[in-house]
């Protein structure tokens, strides 16, 4: 038993109360003990606790001050959101009428536009005539080779070697004039291309066409209509007379009709272009190129064959 017994119980209550409520209560109430001699020491006063009214007064006015800086902050802002809302609706206004001038600007470059490509397109036609057309002049003229069916005409010496059988430059000349007018679009001679400024000569025994030497037997190109050429041809003045001078002299002469023809462009130092002054008088062109040789030359080179 205990050396001392709480006075506020009695023996008999203290003797029959049960030993693990004994033990329960004296170990609460010895913590209670231990921890208030802990926060007042022996000889002090106990510390007055602190009212909380004043931490309260302290709370409320930080929150009223917080209210207020809120309140005045809230204020201020919404000065500076009219503003900023007055200056986003003017930018938005000016955008605005600088997409409305956009607009137009493009509405106007539009229309240019349109008909700058009209333009363009006409132009263009214009282009591919002219191309068209140079083409074919630069064919028609020896500035560009040619190919294309036509008919082949071949001419050689006698075969007695008499003076009156040798082919001459003037023969080579009708030729080339009789398949100009039967309608020939271009016209070569033992491959030199015809051309305004070509003329064959006779120099020495030997017939030069283009500053080239040619030689016998003798080849006259022309493209055209092999359905009519040949027959044209043959119709024509200069046809009928080296026809009769083939068969007087006994000279070989043969016309075939070719279905592929191809005709080289004239030599480089033919290819100048020249023309007349404004001023220029007695002067008068022909449709056709045309060797140097004319109706007088031919007649007296005739007379002379029949000498």
């Amino acid at each position: 038993m205990p050396d001392q017994i709480p006075g506020s119980e009695d023996l008999r209550a203290y003797v029959t109360k049960p030993l693990l409520d004994r033990i329960t209560d004296q170990a609460i109430d010895s913590d209670y003990m231990a921890a208030a001699e802990r926060r007042e020491p022996a000889g002090e006063e106990p510390t007055r606790r602190r009212r909380p009214g004043l931490w309260a007064m302290v709370v409320v006015g930080l929150f009223a001050l917080l209210a207020t800086t809120a309140a005045v902050q809230t204020s201020r802002n919404e000065d500076i959101r009219q503003t900023s809302r007055q200056v986003l609706v003017d930018r938005i206004e000016q955008r605005q009428d600088r997409i409305a001038d956009l607009h137009e600007q493009i509405s106007d470059l539009r229309e240019v536009n349109q008909s700058r490509e009209a333009a363009l397109s006409s132009l263009g036609q214009r282009a591919e005539s002219a191309s068209s057309s140079a083409a074919a002049t630069a064919e028609e003229t020896g500035f560009a080779p040619v190919t294309g069916s036509g008919i082949r005409i071949t001419i050689d010496n006698a075969a007695d070697g008499s003076e009156g059988g040798t082919v001459r430059d003037y023969d080579l000349a009708v030729i080339v004039n009789g398949l100009w007018q039967a309608g020939a679009t271009a016209v070569a001679v033992d491959g030199q291309r015809v051309t305004p400024r070509s003329g064959v000569i006779t120099s020495g025994s030997t017939l030069r066409m283009n500053d080239v030497s040619l030689s016998p037997p003798y080849e006259v190109s022309a493209i055209g209509d092999t359905r009519t050429l040949a027959a044209r041809f043959a119709e024509t003045v200069s046809g009928a007379m080296i026809h009769t001078t083939t068969q007087d002299y006994g000279m070989p002469y043969d016309v075939e009709n070719i279905d592929r023809l191809t005709l080289p462009a004239a030599p480089p130092d033919l290819l100048e272009l020249t023309h007349l002054g404004a001023k220029s008088k007695g002067t008068q062109g022909s449709e056709k190129p045309t060797d140097n040789t004319d109706e007088d030359s031919e007649e007296n080179s005739e007379g002379d064959r029949e000498e």
